[in-house]
């Protein structure tokens, strides 16, 4: 994808109190995956490099951070409202996972959701991302 193809999407949680951008393509492939928190918050999200996201304002001060089995994913959400906006995947660690729904309307013009199967992540992580570099899911 060409720098030309990206556009600048903002986003957050409920309670505006946190706030991001980040730069992706207006066409993105998310991940709904069925592991035993993404099927809880019914989370679907495309996912970003690191360098391509940035909090803004005082975002920081708002959030707060779950982990669970591994602790390799970094599950942010704001200690407000609740929601998780973003976070640090497993099968990313270097980057972020953005949630759909959490986009500002307007700059995503197509969304292709793709199943990812976290309650099998080791398979289904060697058979999404084996030659990728990013992506999303738990």
């Amino acid at each position: 994808m060409m720098e030309s193809d990206m556009v600048m999407h903002y986003g957050g949680c409920h309670c505006r109190r946190v706030r991001w951008r980040v730069q992706a393509p207006s066409s993105v492939v998310a991940l709904n995956c069925n592991c035993s928190i993404c099927s809880m918050r019914s989370s679907i999200q495309f996912g970003v490099p690191s360098e391509k996201f940035e909090l803004l304002g005082d975002s920081k001060e708002f959030l707060t951070t779950y982990t669970f089995g591994t602790h390799t994913a970094k599950h942010t959400f704001c200690k407000f409202c609740g929601i998780t906006s973003f976070y640090v995947p497993r099968s990313n660690p270097d980057g972020f996972s953005i949630t759909v729904s959490c986009v500002d309307p307007g700059t995503l013009t197509h969304v292709e959701i793709k199943h990812f199967d976290g309650q099998n992540w080791e398979r289904s992580y060697n058979q999404t991302f084996a030659s990728c570099s990013q992506g999303a899911g738990s």
